[in-house]
Formats: C-alpha cells, structure tokens, sequence
C-alpha cells in the first residue's frame, strides 16, 4: 500500500510554486505583474522557461509538460529611450522649405510637442491655417 502511495506522489510531482516563478519572471521583466495565485501548475520536472516580454506580455512555459500561460507587462509611463522633444506646443517655431537654389522660411506656432524626426503640425500666425511639418532640431522644422 505505501508503494501505491509513493508511486503516486511521484508522479504528481505536486505543484509549481508560484512564488519562485514571480522572482525569475521579476528577474527578465521587472514591470511583469505577478502571476495568479489561483493557478495549479503540474511542477515541470525541468525549470520552466521565461521568455523575454513581447508584445506587452512574458510568456512562461514547460515544454516537458505542455502548459504555457501569458504573465501581462506593465507599461510605462515613460518608455526607456524614449527621444528627447525639441519642440513643445505652443512654441514659435521656424518653417524651412529649400530645395536646389532657394529657401524658404517663416515662424509658425506648433500645436504638439514633438522630437527630432517626428511630425508636427503648426500653424500659421497670420491665418488659420495648420499644416504637417518635420521636427530637424530644437525650434526648427520643414516641410
């Protein structure tokens, strides 16, 4: 009868203990929320595997087993390198135009904040009229 017993209880293996898998997830993805608690994992005879986060989520699996569940990623406020803004709504900006032989400016006013690169639109100081420009630097963008 204590054969069956431990026959049983190793084959079972019990259940994966949530806390442990909280840390090594924490590890890889500091803004991973916790996993449920309600979960009952079989123990995956190996270490299960935490994959790097991905499209807002860390997906954590035993391959031995066959579970795998999603833990969701907290996102942000401020994305880690996001670019820095050289324009700032409401600020007077100089529009350039140019091409080969010639060039154009006037001061607009921008109605976003923007980084280098990004668009922007701004508007004009004489008319209501609003146009998309590209950020180049601090205060200045082209057409």
């Amino acid at each position: 009868m204590h054969h069956i017993l431990f026959i049983v209880a190793a084959v079972s293996g019990g259940f994966e203990d949530l806390q442990a898998l909280d840390s090594r997830i924490s590890a890889i993805a500091p803004q991973a929320e916790q996993v449920d608690k309600r979960l009952k994992l079989a123990q995956c005879p190996d270490a299960p595997i935490v994959a790097p986060p991905a499209g807002g989520v860390v997906i954590v699996r035993c391959p031995a087993l066959g579970w795998r569940f999603r833990v969701p990623v907290k996102a942000s406020l401020e994305p880690a390198g996001s670019p820095e803004i050289v324009i700032r709504k409401g600020e007077m900006v100089e529009c350039v135009s140019d091409g080969p032989g010639f060039a154009v400016s006037t001061t607009m006013i921008a109605l976003e904040d923007a980084a280098a690169g990004q668009p922007v639109r701004v508007k004009s100081l004489t008319s209501s009229t609003t146009m998309t420009a590209y950020v180049k630097s601090r205060g200045v963008v082209s057409f």
